[in-house]
């Protein structure tokens, strides 16, 4: 199983800075973003300070927006067409088993 130092050495050592946004007046964690046939989708969980009520609702769904550019400015938006989302939706997913099966393998 991969372990704390492996895993600090592939990210240069660094303490992890979550990358907050606030959307309505609550605020999100982007936890992954990709371009798929050229759109820009973010990932995005609640976010919250404490690390015990993040332990708690492990089962946390996440939501996946686009980025939208109109008159020269960015925003995200929702994915309106429901094909769309469940595609973009198993992309990310299938990218998050990756992700973790990588860091939990045993050496």
């Amino acid at each position: 199983m991969a372990n704390l130092e492996e895993f600090e050495a592939d990210f240069g050592g660094e303490e992890y800075e979550p990358d907050i946004i606030e959307l309505d007046g609550e605020q999100f964690e982007v936890i992954d973003a990709m371009e798929h046939e050229g759109v820009n989708y973010v990932a995005l969980i609640p976010y919250s300070e404490n690390d015990e009520e993040s332990d708690e609702d492990e089962g946390t769904e996440f939501i996946v927006l686009r980025e939208v550019e109109e008159n020269g400015e960015y925003y995200l938006a929702t994915i309106d067409d429901d094909e769309t989302a469940d595609e973009i939706g198993e992309l990310f997913l299938s990218h998050f088993d990756k992700l973790f099966s990588e860091y939990g393998e045993e050496d």
